[in-house]
């Protein structure tokens, strides 16, 4: 599974109501839209895991992405391309996913920063990590994420543009 998200130079990645802290920067709308476009890019024709409050931000389902959510006390229910589709754990939802014939590498985890933290640790993060960095400060921000632990991760490929810089991660190779 991938990871793929957004941050602030300090490492801010939401606002206390879970939106995104420079979505409603006038400064940033261009940066905005390259990063929402590389997110379409990469996630496009895949499946897309999203903690329950990260769902919470969206009007609709993502289009041309299987859209999946994570909540605890969600039953695990058949995956349906046209709406949400609700499993009670990552590892769960990452299974149905692969039986329904979806590699590893075509699915993302996307939010929230709790389910990046149980993903992460948990090591379920096996594939590559696509983090956008936001060249700006948000103080009013309230949840943080930072850059991947570089004893696990290795920078493979590093693109600036505009304010933005578009970063790859894929984990180091384990020593025995």
């Amino acid at each position: 599974m991938n990871a793929v998200y957004a941050r602030g130079l300090n490492g801010e990645f939401a606002l206390a109501d879970g939106s995104l802290p420079w979505k409603n920067s006038a400064q940033l709308q261009a940066e905005f839209r390259a990063d929402m476009n590389r997110f379409r890019q990469l996630t496009s024709g895949g499946a897309v895991i999203m903690g329950f409050n990260t769902f919470k931000t969206f009007r609709a389902p993502l289009k041309d992405r299987m859209n999946v959510v994570i909540q605890n006390q969600a039953e695990a229910a058949p995956l349906n391309e046209k709406k949400f589709t609700f499993f009670p754990s990552i590892e769960a939802a990452v299974q149905a996913l692969h039986s329904a014939g979806f590699s590893g590498s075509r699915i993302f985890l996307i939010g929230g920063a709790k389910l990046f933290s149980k993903a992460f640790s948990s090591r379920l993060v096996d594939g590559t990590v696509y983090e956008t960095v936001f060249r700006a400060q948000f103080p009013e921000a309230s949840v943080f994420m930072q850059k991947p632990d570089s004893a696990l991760w290795k920078l493979t490929q590093s693109e600036e543009a505009g304010l933005l810089t578009f970063n790859c991660y894929r984990r180091r190779m384990e020593t025995p």
